[in-house]
């Protein structure tokens, strides 16, 4: 094969070259070997040698200047669809007995709703900082950057929570938990509206099933009101906790990619502080409380804190507004037999047939695979 100096090689003399063949240290520097030859064509240590040394002596301007490699793409957070439906379901059970443990924590005549909201919020970031810390995973605070949804939804949670406990003191256990959960019907309103997430029929017909059933088991539907004293502050109080909810659910869909823990600190940190405001504000008379509602007080700060809230974050971050909505309405039946068991309130036939369309509605969105 005759070779002329300097040209490059053509597809048929590349065939006619034997595979395996060695080249000669005079056939390297007269023959440039393009890519694909260079990965067929296995090179003699000698001819290594020689070809690193070629590349050591040229001009530096024909290498042209060194870069930097760029950096890889970021991926979209992965989500766990069955990880965040077991949170919910779990948080909403949790949050259910908050009536419970709210009035057994609170004297006779007193509202306290916002005190107790403040401890709640302090022990569940005590709790969520030693988890951190046993973790190892300090050094992640430091590094993880703060923006408005996480100050606004820690700040939003906090007013929710306090002007909810308030209103279950003032009114019903059954209507003030469904004022609450006006939220997720807000939060999947503000989703479309700001997050251009689309609500399927199934979500539609999921979020109001849920409504119809959430209204029935109240007894706004079909049921006579219990004309208490303080039952339209109560009302308000429900109705403002909803609407508090439903912007902090809104807040959970961003920064999804914040580790669940180092955001639920966060959300628990910015909650004290919202709910230290309103004590500072009424500055609720503690004065009654006693050894036994202290005690109360400690399993609502744990229960109905660290656990409930902790795990709402992590539903949050796993699914989306109309799945959060649908299964979050589990709060109203668990609320609905507290009520009946602990403090005799009755439940009517339109009560219970409410109670059931809930329970068919968080099963609607499971029904779909996302």
């Amino acid at each position: 094969m005759t070779v002329s100096l300097g040209a490059p090689l053509r597809a048929d003399d590349a065939l006619s070259v034997p595979l395996g063949a060695p080249l000669r240290a005079d056939d390297a520097l007269s023959v440039p070997l393009r890519a694909d030859d260079a990965l067929s064509v296995p090179l003699r240590a000698d001819d290594a040698l020689l070809e690193q040394k070629r590349a050591d002596t040229a001009p530096t301007e024909s290498r042209g200047p060194a870069l930097p490699p760029s950096p890889a793409p970021k991926s979209t957070p992965r989500t766990n669809r069955r990880l965040g439906i077991a949170a919910i379901v779990l948080s909403a059970t949790a949050m259910g007995a908050a009536g419970l443990f709210g009035r057994k924590a609170t004297p006779e005549g007193a509202v306290l709703g916002e005190a107790l909201t403040l401890g709640r919020m302090a022990v569940g970031a005590i709790g969520m900082l030693v988890l951190i810390a046993l973790s190892r995973r300090l050094g992640q605070l430091r590094r993880t950057r703060l923006s408005w949804s996480v100050v606004g939804g820690g700040v939003l949670l906090g007013l929710s929570l306090a002007t909810y406990l308030s209103a279950t003191v003032l009114t019903d256990l059954s209507r003030a938990v469904v004022l609450h959960y006006l939220g997720p019907v807000v939060a999947t309103a503000l989703a479309r509206v700001f997050l251009k997430e689309k609500v399927g029929r199934l979500d539609a017909l999921s979020i109001g099933t849920a409504f119809a059933g959430m209204l029935l088991a109240a007894g706004l539907v079909g049921g006579e009101s219990s004309g208490g004293e303080h039952e339209t502050l109560g009302t308000v109080l429900g109705a403002a906790s909803g609407v508090f909810y439903g912007a902090a659910l809104l807040c959970y869909r961003y920064r999804t990619d914040m580790p669940s823990d180092v955001r639920s600190l966060w959300n628990f940190v910015f909650g004290a502080v919202a709910a230290g405001g309103m004590v500072a504000v009424t500055r609720p008379d503690m004065s009654g409380m006693t050894a036994t509602n202290w005690l109360w007080a400690g399993g609502f700060f744990v229960v109905c804190g660290l656990f409930a809230l902790g795990l709402l974050v992590v539903a949050g971050k796993h699914l989306r507004a109309a799945e959060l909505s649908g299964l979050s309405y589990l709060e109203v039946v668990v609320a609905l037999m507290i009520g009946v068991v602990a403090f005799g309130e009755s439940v009517t036939v339109l009560a219970a047939a409410g109670a059931g369309l809930i329970v068919v509605a968080m099963a609607l969105p499971m029904l779909g695979r996302r």
